[in-house]
Formats: C-alpha cells, structure tokens, sequence
C-alpha cells in the first residue's frame, strides 16, 4: 500500500536524519506526523516534534483521532514555537515534511497560485514557511499524494520557495519512488512498482533514473510495525486516497 511505503520511509529518512543531528521535526500533514511517530519508535527517541510548525508537544495526538482537543498541547510546550523552528531549521537542526501545490525541476516550491503571476486561475493560501524551508541548509521532504504532472513541473508559475543551496538534503516521496535532489535535478534513490511509468508520464520534472535503481514494494517489517502501534486506526491513508 503506498500510504504505509511513503509513510514508513519518510519515517526511516527522519531516523537517519537524527543520527546526523536532526533534533526537531515539523510536521504538516497527518501522514508525516505518524511518520515522526513511529521515528521515535524506531530508534530517535529523543526527535521533538512540532506540530503544524507551532508548538513542540511531548505528546501529539492525530488530530482525525482528537478531534478538537487535538489543536491543544498536553505535555511541555516551548514558547514561541514558530519562531524558534524557523531559528532551528535556519541552524541545519530541524527537518519538515512539506506538500507544495506546486515543485519543479530546480527544487522551487509554489503554494500561492496556479497560472500567471498576478493573475493566477487558480489562488491558494499563500507560501507560509516554504520560503524559509527551500532557503535552509536544514532536512526538507516532499511529500506528495500523486506523481501528477499538476504538480511535477519544469518551473513553478509562482516561486514561493526558492532554488535549495547546494547540498542541503532535499528529497521528493511519490508513489512513483523516492527522489534526491543534487546539482544536475532530481535522480531517483528508488522506485516503486510502476514508478518507471508515472516518471516516464512527468517529464517537465527531469527526474534521472540509474541503471541498475532499485524497486521497493513496502518498508521493513518493524517499520510497519511501528506505523500501525502509532497509527492503528489507518488515518495515514487518508492522505493517499
């Protein structure tokens, strides 16, 4: 199932991430907090997570599953939360998990408008974190329901977040596979099954595919584990539906 590949991954990346000095991470959707979840079960412990870039909460619940009680912190809160993840992702310490209307080719994100500056057909909410997110040396992953040319172009119609610096870590999860950023565009780290064809569907995205990349069909066993003891009622899939 594509929602336990994407979320079991993303919650893999964040694992290694801490080992490498990742101490928050900003989740935005229920998926990526699931996946901050069972990243805590599967060995980083210590991550903090920040909730909707707000506060840091010791204990967050999925907001599907606490209704209402769900937007109010039950355990330690840090003050100011938003401003101080900016400052933590601005110090290469924090990671987000972000859903861009819009990613091209050179890594700009897009969540203001579809169609010309100025007069776009369709608006949206506007760029919230992402131009801090793209301009920080810190972890950012894509997260993105469809490998949709809707989504996957060859420049944005509004730049919201800029091209990322070189080398900061930047990849894309899609059901099509996973998907590093380097200096040459996207390459693909692995595919999912059929992910040769949705790629193949997308070529505005530019993505390069090795010879020899490998096809993952599902996460480890214990990360599976770990999704359905954070997640047992499924709200992960929600989000890939």
């Amino acid at each position: 199932m594509i929602a336990d590949l994407l979320t079991g991954t993303l919650a893999e990346e964040v694992v290694l991430a801490s080992q490498k000095g990742l101490r928050v991470f900003a989740v935005t959707t229920p998926a990526s907090l699931v996946a901050a979840l069972a990243a805590r079960r599967l060995g980083a412990g210590g991550l903090a997570i920040a909730g909707g870039l707000t506060a840091l909460d010791a204990d967050p619940v999925l907001p599907l599953e606490g209704g209402e009680e769900a937007l109010f912190s039950r355990g330690p809160v840090q003050r100011d939360g938003a401003t101080d993840i900016f400052t933590m992702l601005w110090r290469g310490r924090a990671g987000v998990a972000v859903v861009p209307a819009q990613l091209d080719a050179a890594g700009r994100t897009n969540l203001s408008g579809i169609g010309p500056p100025g007069r776009p057909k369709v608006a949206l909410i506007g760029p919230r974190g992402l131009p801090d997110n793209n301009a920080s040396p810190s972890w950012v992953w894509y997260l993105l329901a469809a490998h949709s040319p809707r989504a996957l172009v060859e420049r944005v119609d509004v730049v919201c977040g800029a091209i990322p610096p070189a080398g900061a870590p930047r990849a894309l999860l899609t059901p099509a596979g996973c998907f590093d950023l380097g200096q040459g565009g996207w390459r693909a780290r692995w595919l999912a099954p059929g992910g040769d064809e949705l790629v193949a569907a997308v070529p505005a995205l530019g993505v390069e595919i090795p010879d020899g990349t490998p096809v993952r069909e599902a996460p480890s066993p214990e990360t599976l584990a770990a999704l359905d003891e954070v997640d047992p009622q499924g709200y992960r899939r929600a989000e890939f539906v």
